[in-house]
């Protein structure tokens, strides 16, 4: 069985003086307080106590709003349980190499927090488009644009399940996240071109002016410069299948799963847009409370 207390127990024996602060919910912590992603900062980050779900709360508002005026509206409601997922986001997609599996079925937000991480984060998002005859090696292509531009400044590559138009892309990304580098992506001649950007850092740190030392430094440069997030529903058995045919999947990413959202989720949500309709005072709440009886009942 087990004992809920032991930590508590723990801490009030031997840390009486930090109890409060200790074992306070939530527990938030990021670098993001003092973020403003829309200026080019070299300060280092602090990674820090964020605070309460309000403080969290009005800062990623604010950092909301930058994002629709930057790059496109984005009608998002920031609930208790959004920003817990968007914190985790953002924290793993900040470490060097930090990938991430978010496990939830269609509609939950993975995408939308995902977006906003990575504003908050400073980069910009990477996605394929598909088109009619989109193949395996129109996605080569794309992960060789991909690499160009991860070898000088971070991305986060976003794939989702309506992404694989063929199961052969999974593989490829199986090996981007276990070996860092697609096989053969590209040809020996081309090699020495997408390299050149480290050419200069090469030189001014006095490192070896080969070849052979040039491709693996591209390679670690790229894998910690690349956060791939894939965003995946676990209905049926397909992403079962997939995680055992790609084991890369699982063992090289960090693990997010969003569950349903609970009922103060679905109130902040249905609050939200019933703000702009014109409803009586009394009549708001039931209202309210009735759309999400509805949404819970309607399973």
């Amino acid at each position: 069985m087990v004992n809920l207390q032991l930590i508590p127990n723990l801490v009030q024996t031997n840390f009486p003086d930090v109890q409060e602060e200790v074992m306070k919910n939530p527990v938030f912590y990021g670098d993001y307080a003092l973020t403003d992603p829309l200026e080019d900062s070299e300060d280092p980050r602090l990674y820090e106590d964020l605070g309460d779900y309000e403080s969290v709360k009005d800062k990623m508002e604010k950092m909301l709003e930058a994002y629709n005026y930057e790059v496109k509206p984005m009608n998002l409601v920031l609930f208790n349980d959004a920003l817990e997922h968007l914190t985790r986001i953002h924290r793993i997609i900040r470490f060097p190499r930090g990938c991430a599996l978010l496990v939830g079925y269609g509609g939950s937000g993975k995408q939308s927090l995902t977006r906003l991480a990575t504003f908050v984060a400073g980069y910009d998002v990477f996605t394929i488009k598909l088109t009619r005859n989109y193949k395996e090696e129109d996605f080569r292509e794309d992960l060789r644009t991909l690499y160009k531009e991860v070898v000088t400044k971070p991305r986060t590559f976003m794939f989702t399940d309506s992404h694989v138009a063929n199961e052969s892309f999974l593989e490829l990304i199986n090996n981007i996240l276990t070996i860092g580098m697609v096989p053969a992506l590209f040809a020996d001649d081309e090699k020495e071109g997408v390299a050149q950007p480290l050419d200069d850092e090469i030189k001014r740190n006095k490192l070896p002016d080969t070849k052979e030392f040039k491709w693996p430094y591209f390679i670690d440069r790229c894998r910690e410069n690349l956060h791939i997030v894939l965003a995946m529903s676990p209905a049926g058995d397909t992403l079962r299948v997939r995680c055992r045919n790609f084991p890369g999947l699982v063992s090289n990413t960090n693990i997010d799963w969003f569950f349903a959202w609970p009922a103060d989720a679905l109130a902040a949500v249905a609050t939200h847009f019933l703000s702009e309709i014109d409803i009586d005072t009394e009549l708001r709440q039931p209202i309210t409370d009735h759309i999400v009886l509805i949404h819970q009942s309607v399973q």
